[in-house]
């Protein structure tokens, strides 16, 4: 299970997200879709720690980091529980989706 409780992020004067809450059961599918500049791979990134929120918890499978005081070991072992296959980075042209993250 995924939770996201009260995730916030700002870029300066501009609002991605502010106080945001969502809950992902296990096997359940999940589309995030918007224009361009929304902060939808922000998003994802900020379940990750890949890009810190500027507010907020998220919790994979029973792991809690707050995004104020976010330790390493921490985002560590959320991150043991993820992975994340970016459009266009890093990505074999020749080979599926599935041959990419078997690869990596």
């Amino acid at each position: 299970m995924i939770t996201l409780n009260k995730l916030t992020k700002r870029f300066g004067d501009h609002t991605l997200f502010d106080g945001l809450d969502l809950q992902i059961e296990q096997g359940e599918i999940v589309v995030v879709i918007g224009p361009s500049g929304t902060g939808k791979s922000t998003l994802l990134r900020c379940i990750n720690f890949l890009e810190t929120a500027d507010a907020g918890q998220v919790t994979i499978d029973g792991i809690t980091v707050d995004s104020a005081y976010a330790k390493a070991k921490d985002v560590l072992a959320l991150r043991r529980k993820t992975g994340f296959v970016f459009q266009h980075y890093a990505l074999f042209a020749h080979l599926t989706a599935r041959e990419n993250i078997a690869e990596g």
